[in-house]
C-alpha cells in the first residue's frame, strides 16, 4: 500500500509538471500573439530586443497568476514539488523586470534622438541603474532593520492536574483543562521573501488606483461603445464629417510642430507634462472618431456581430464586477464571513472536474489585469497628470507595449495577492499562503496595511465612486485648448 501511494504520488507530480510546462508554452503563444496583434506597423521588422522584453514580460505575468491553481492542486493531493521555490523565482523575476529590465528598454527606445548630445545606450544605462540603485538601496535598508514578521498565534496552556497517561486524555485542548492565549510568534525573512514583499506592495499601490477604476469602467465602457456603436452614414454624410475631423486634424498638427520645435529645449514643468498630455488625449480622440466615421461610411455601420460582443462583453463584465464587489464585501469585510462565496463555488467546481474551479479562477484573476489596463486607460483620458498608452489593434507603439507591460506585471503580483486575500478558503495551506497570508501580511510596518485592509477599502471606494462619476460623466471631454492656464 505504502509503495503504492508512492507510486500514485510521483505519477501526479509528473502530470503537474506536464501541465505546468503546457502552460508555460500556451502563454508565451498568447504573448506572442498580443505582440504581434497590437504591434504598430511602424515596429515591424525592428525594435527585437524590446519585444522579447515584451514578449518574456507578458509571459511572466501569467506564469505568476497561473502558479496559484498549480500550487492549490500540488497542496491537496500533498504532491512533493516545491512550490515555494517557484513562487520566489517567479516574484525575483519579475522585481528584476520591473526594475532593470523594462525600464532600460524604455529609457533606451525613447532616447532616439540624433540631435542629443548623449548617446542612447548611455542614457539608457545610466537611468536605470539609478532605478536598481534607488530599489535595491530601499529593499536592502529596509530588509536590515525591518525583515521580522510578528505573526500573531494561540498559545494553548493545560491544567496542572491534567494526566497525560490516561486514557481519557484527548490531544485536542477544550474545556476548563485548556486555556487558549494570544501570544506572538517572531520570524526573521529572507531577503527573497522581503523581495516578494516589496514587490507586492509596490503592486498593490497601482492595482488598487487602476483597478478599482478599471473595475467600473470596464463595463460601462462596453456597454456605451455598443449604445453609441457607428450607424450607417451616406457619402455626404461621410464628406461633411471628413471635413470636420480634418479641421481638428490641422488645429492638432500646428500644435505638434510647436512641441517638435520646442520639445527638447523646453523645461520640463508640470505645466508642459499637463499640455502635452492633453495634446495627446485630442490625437487619441481624433484617431478613434476618424475610425468611427470610417466603419459607418465604408463599412456600412459596421460587422452587427462585433457589436453584439461588445454587449454580451458588457453584461458578462458587469456581472463580474458586481459578483466581485459583492465577494470582498461578504467575505473580507465583515468578520467572521457571512458566506464563503466564490470559495464554496471553486470548491464544489473541483469536485465536478478539477479543471473547471481553476478555468474560473483564471477568469477572475486575468478580469483583474483587463480591469487595470483600462483604469489606467481611463483616468489619463480624464486626469493628465502623466501620458496615456493606450493599447490599439494594430497601432501600439513599442513604449506603450513597454508601459502597459510593466504595469501589468506590478499589478499581477498583487492579483496573486488581491485572491489569496479573498479565496484564503480556497488556498488555505499552500506555499502561497504560508508566504504571503503568514510571513509578508506580518511583516512589521506592512502589517498595518494588511491587517486593516487598507489596498482593499480604498480598491472597492474607488470602485464605487467610479460607478457613479461614470454614470453621470459616462463621455471624456474632448480636449480643444492647450494652454497652460487650462
Amino acid at each position: 500500500h505504502y509503495g503504492h501511494t508512492l507510486e500514485s504520488g510521483a505519477m501526479f507530480n509528473v502530470m503537474l509538471l506536464i501541465g505546468m510546462l503546457v502552460m508555460m508554452v500556451m502563454t508565451l503563444a498568447g504573448a506572442l500573439y498580443i505582440l504581434v496583434y497590437f504591434q504598430h506597423e511602424e515596429d515591424k521588422n525592428v525594435a527585437w530586443a524590446p519585444k522579447i522584453v515584451v514578449l518574456f514580460g507578458l509571459a511572466l505575468a501569467a506564469w505568476v497568476v497561473c502558479a496559484l491553481p498549480l500550487d492549490i492542486a500540488n497542496t491537496k493531493v500533498a504532491g512533493g514539488l516545491r512550490i515555494d521555490i517557484v513562487w520566489q523565482i517567479l516574484y525575483t523575476t519579475i522585481a528584476v523586470w520591473c526594475i532593470a529590465v523594462i525600464p532600460f528598454a524604455i529609457f533606451y527606445y525613447e532616447a532616439e534622438d540624433p540631435d542629443a548630445a548623449q548617446s542612447q545606450m548611455w542614457t539608457a544605462v545610466k537611468w536605470t541603474l539609478l532605478s536598481v540603485f534607488v530599489s535595491m538601496f530601499v529593499t536592502f535598508m529596509m530588509w536590515a532593520f525591518l525583515g521580522v514578521a510578528d505573526v500573531p498565534v494561540a498559545k494553548l496552556q493545560a491544567a496542572a492536574d491534567l494526566d497525560w497517561k490516561s486514557s481519557a486524555y484527548s490531544s485536542e485542548c477544550s474545556g476548563a483543562s485548556c486555556l487558549s492565549i494570544p501570544a506572538q510568534l517572531t520570524i526573521n525573512i529572507t531577503p527573497t521573501v522581503y523581495i516578494m514583499a516589496m514587490i507586492s506592495f509596490l503592486g498593490w499601490f497601482f492595482f488598487v488606483v487602476f483597478g478599482g477604476i478599471g473595475i467600473a469602467a470596464l463595463p460601462l465602457d462596453l456597454l456605451n461603445d455598443y449604445a453609441n456603436r457607428p450607424q450607417r452614414i451616406d457619402l455626404e454624410e461621410f464628406a461633411k464629417q471628413k471635413m470636420l475631423l480634418n479641421e481638428r486634424a490641422t488645429k492638432l498638427i500646428e500644435i505638434g510642430r510647436k512641441f517638435t520645435a520646442e520639445g527638447r529645449h523646453a523645461k520640463r514643468t508640470r505645466a508642459n507634462r499637463r499640455t502635452y498630455n492633453k495634446f495627446k488625449q485630442a490625437v487619441y480622440f481624433l484617431e478613434k472618431d476618424w475610425e468611427k466615421v470610417k466603419v459607418a461610411y465604408k463599412q456600412r455601420g459596421g460587422n452587427p456581430l462585433i457589436f453584439l460582443l461588445q454587449l454580451v462583453g458588457g453584461i458578462l463584465s458587469l456581472v463580474l464586477s458586481i459578483v466581485w464587489i459583492i465577494h470582498v464585501i461578504l467575505y473580507t469585510f465583515v468578520q467572521p464571513p457571512v458566506s464563503p462565496f466564490l470559495n464554496a463555488y471553486f470548491v464544489a467546481l473541483d469536485r465536478v472536474f478539477p479543471l473547471f474551479g481553476t478555468l474560473t479562477y483564471a477568469i477572475f484573476s486575468v478580469y483583474l489585469l483587463l480591469c487595470v489596463i483600462k483604469g489606467n486607460i481611463k483616468f489619463g483620458l480624464r486626469v493628465f497628470i502623466f501620458q496615456i498608452h493606450p493599447m490599439r489593434i494594430g497601432a501600439t507603439m513599442m513604449n506603450s507595449l513597454l508601459f502597459n507591460t510593466e504595469l501589468i506585471l506590478l499589478c499581477s503580483v498583487a492579483v496573486v495577492h488581491f485572491c489569496q486575500e479573498n479565496f484564503s478558503l480556497y488556498t488555505r495551506l499552500t506555499d502561497i499562503d504560508m508566504l504571503l497570508g503568514v510571513q509578508v501580511e506580518n511583516l512589521r510596518v506592512l502589517e498595518a496595511f494588511y491587517r486593516n485592509n487598507v489596498f482593499l477599502y480604498v480598491f472597492n471606494i474607488l470602485a464605487l465612486l467610479s460607478f457613479i462619476w461614470l454614470l453621470v460623466f459616462p463621455k471624456e471631454v474632448k480636449q480643444e485648448r492647450f494652454d497652460d492656464d487650462d
